[in-house]
Parts: structure tokens; C-alpha cells; sequence
């Protein structure tokens, strides 16, 4: 059972991959980092310890590579179902829920499109669904 559990818990984290590299060409094709510098000065202006930088493009996609590097990369562990494999799942559900929530206050906030905001919200969802499969086994071992 625990073994079935495990292998819906990496498919889910599979597609919450996948959905990031979705996620990383909207932002990309939608030059998140030329409205990042507005955005962060913004919040610096409504919470002071928020640090003013600035992300130029060629910065911006190294990140997001690195990001979509480590979260496909660490597969292989998290497959292995050990506990460090157990830390980088939750380590990106928790990743992928602020990014999207980022995302969907953008929205709220500025009351029109921000470059991520259609696959933001979607990878917020899916990330509350993967924290639910991931507290899954947990609770059948409790059980």
C-alpha cells in the first residue's frame, strides 16, 4: 500500500515539475524580469526589510534553470523514498505554493495580468494537492 502511495506521491511531483517548466516559458515569454524591478520596489515600499535588487533577463532564466534543475534533479532521490528525498518534496510543494500565491496576489494587487499569473495559480493548486499527498502516507502510518 505505502509502496502505491509513494508512487502517486512522485507522479504528482513529476507533474508539479513539469507544470514549473510550463510556469518558467510563461515567464519567460512574458518578460517577467523587466516588471520584476517594479514589483520588488513596491513591496520594498510596503515592507521596508523587503531588499531592493535587480534581476537582469540573462540573471532571471539562470535562476529559473537552476530552479527546474534542482527539482527535476532531485527525482531520482525522492523516488528512493528515503527521508532526504521526503525533505526535497516538501521542500518544493512549500516553493511552488509561495510562487503561485506570489503569482495570485499580482493579480489582486495590481487588477491585471502579471507575467506567471495563468500558471501561477495553477501551480498553487497543484502544490496544496501535492502537500496533501504528501501528508497522506503520514497519516496511514499514524493509522
Amino acid at each position: 500500500m505505502l509502496s502505491n502511495q509513494l508512487s502517486k506521491t512522485i507522479q504528482c511531483y513529476w507533474l508539479l515539475g513539469l507544470l514549473q517548466v510550463v510556469h518558467s516559458m510563461e515567464e519567460t515569454l512574458t518578460q517577467l524580469y523587466l516588471q520584476l524591478d517594479s514589483m520588488i520596489q513596491y513591496l520594498h515600499q510596503h515592507f521596508s526589510w523587503f531588499p531592493l535588487i535587480q534581476i537582469d533577463a540573462d540573471v532571471f532564466a539562470v535562476l529559473n534553470y537552476l530552479m527546474l534543475a534542482l527539482v527535476l534533479g532531485s527525482l531520482p532521490t525522492a523516488e528512493k523514498g528515503n527521508r532526504i528525498g521526503h525533505i526535497f518534496m516538501w521542500a518544493w510543494a512549500i516553493i511552488e505554493l509561495l510562487n503561485g500565491l506570489f503569482h495570485i496576489s499580482t493579480w489582486v494587487v495590481l487588477r491585471h495580468y502579471f507575467p506567471g499569473g495563468i500558471s501561477g495559480p495553477i501551480l498553487f493548486v497543484l502544490s496544496i494537492l501535492f502537500i496533501r499527498q504528501l501528508r497522506s502516507p503520514a497519516e496511514q502510518t499514524a493509522q
